[in-house]
């Protein structure tokens, strides 16, 4: 036996036995390493066939909410965008709020909308709903972006705690922070080129009528998503419009909790918040007050600071879990709550945020993790509501479909030598966008196989709440060696 055939039989086995421990471990995510379906077709797919007339009209809700969160993110520049209930009745909601970079998160917009890209239909342009209550130090992120396998920071070390929704406007200026850190020989003349081509294009972007960094991102992700794509394809791929969840929540409950639903009566009737609090207790994204994880519907924000409080009901009061902030406590009454959430005191925790799109009917294109976690959600409300006398309203919520998963491998590959590198969006973006003939190739492969490169990242995210410590797998391939077995043809 060779040593090609031997490294191939070792990176088989050990796909197996990933692929193996999540089946086991995770049944939610079994399913889908058995469709070999075209990803293409799988996409198809993903939008609903069907909507309760009653969700349709609060889908319209949801779409006004983009609306507004749009016309702040990008000022002028949104005259003419047209978004509607058609483009929010399955959203990708996997995406934190950054630049476009790591290579799970780039191919959830790709997956999302597979069938829509070289060559497909609808032209309508991408909603992303993508969560900012990260920190710039985020797996994902790291304080900036990677490039050339090298961490291309924008943020300060100091900074590695504050909340991205907080955060204001500021300069790109990763290339003189490479120089500081000494870091700028590390790459090639081109490399140093692009870097500071790079660094001009996104500070060169219009978004003056702003202070936030959030919608700063939103510009700046509308006009690089194009670039992932070769200058020939460019003009016919839809656009791509990150709405941050946080503030489309938050323009839903202001219209939403003046109104009698199960919404408003989770935060204002005692009897029945009381219940939630219970029921999602424990559930990853809502709270865990004996752990310290999680908050109680919202975030408050931190004194001076651009960081995020815990909150926690007390009585009829959200009392921040820092004792030294209980003079920042919120009455839980509906204009108290009102206008902390006007003047952007509170912000929606992402079970919130994740109720108000179940309470609306609308499909989360999901990653492995949100897939148990919007599931439990799902049964949690539906149960609730059945036991709480809401027969229609817990048939609603149960009919609401949270298995459309979208994320949990790459998308973007490059050849080195033998082998096959996983790209970041910088690589990409370096390189002049991915080719027609890429792009086809990509979107003909069944899903199984897709989701067998990316199953190193899925485990490692599932491994520490789902797998048993003494079954762990203590020697995994990545993303690369799984790349090069089964994307031989790149």
């Amino acid at each position: 036996m060779t040593k090609a055939d031997m490294d191939e039989e070792r990176i088989r086995a050990s796909l197996d036995a990933i692929v193996g421990q999540i089946r086991r471990y995770v049944p939610s995510m079994a399913p889908y390493f058995e469709i070999d379906r075209p990803l293409g077709e799988y996409a198809a797919g993903l939008q609903p066939t069907w909507v309760d007339p009653v969700h349709a009209e609060r889908q319209e809700g949801v779409a006004r909410a983009v609306r507004r969160v749009l016309r702040q993110a990008f000022g002028p520049a949104a005259a003419g965008l047209s978004v509607d209930a058609r483009d929010v009745r399955a959203i990708n909601i996997v995406d934190h709020h950054q630049l476009l970079n790591h290579p799970l998160l780039l191919g959830t917009n790709i997956i999302a909308n597979a069938d829509r890209l070289v060559g497909g239909g609808d032209r309508r342009p991408i909603v992303t709903f993508s969560c900012s209550n990260v920190p710039p130090s985020n797996h994902y992120m790291r304080n900036g972006f990677q490039f050339r396998g090298e961490t291309i920071p924008y943020f300060r070390a100091k900074e590695h705690r504050d909340a991205m929704y907080y955060t204001g406007v500021r300069s790109f200026d990763f290339v003189e922070r490479l120089r500081t850190l000494r870091r700028w020989d590390r790459f090639t003349p081109d490399d140093q080129d692009f870097l500071i081509e790079y660094q001009g294009f996104l500070n060169g972007l219009d978004h003056p009528h702003t202070d936030r960094h959030r919608d700063q991102l939103a510009v700046a992700l509308r006009h690089t998503w194009p670039l992932l794509f070769a200058r020939e394809l460019r003009r016919d791929i839809p656009e791509l419009l990150y709405a941050n969840s946080e503030d489309v929540a938050r323009e839903c409950l202001l219209e939403l909790l003046t109104e009698e639903n199960f919404l408003s009566a989770a935060l204002f009737d005692p009897g029945f918040r009381q219940q939630v609090l219970d029921a999602f207790r424990g559930v990853v994204v809502a709270w865990d007050e004996a752990a310290d994880k999680g908050t109680h519907f919202f975030w408050r924000k931190y004194p001076g600071r651009p960081r995020l409080l815990r909150l926690y009901a007390e009585g009829s009061e959200l009392v921040p879990a820092d004792p030294r902030f209980r003079h920042l406590t919120v009455p839980l009454e509906l204009a108290a709550v009102r206008d902390h959430l006007e003047r952007e005191e509170i912000i929606p925790s992402v079970a919130l945020c994740m109720s108000v799109l179940l309470y609306a009917g609308v499909k989360p294109l999901v990653g492995p993790g949100s897939l148990v976690y919007t599931t439990q959600l799902r049964d949690g409300w539906t149960a609730l509501l059945d036991r709480h006398g809401h027969p229609a309203e817990a048939a609603r919520v149960a009919q609401v479909d949270t298995a459309g998963l979208i994320a949990g491998t790459p998308m973007f590959f490059g050849r080195s030598g033998d082998a096959v590198r996983t790209l970041y969006a910088a690589d990409v973006f370096s390189g002049g966008g991915m080719s027609e003939s890429y792009m086809k190739t990509v979107l003909n492969a069944p899903l199984k196989d897709l989701l067998s490169v990316g199953s190193s990242g899925v485990y490692s995210l599932f491994s520490h709440s789902y797998i048993p410590k003494e079954e762990r797998l203590t020697e995994r391939i990545g993303f690369d060696e799984a790349a090069t077995l089964i994307h031989g043809w790149v």
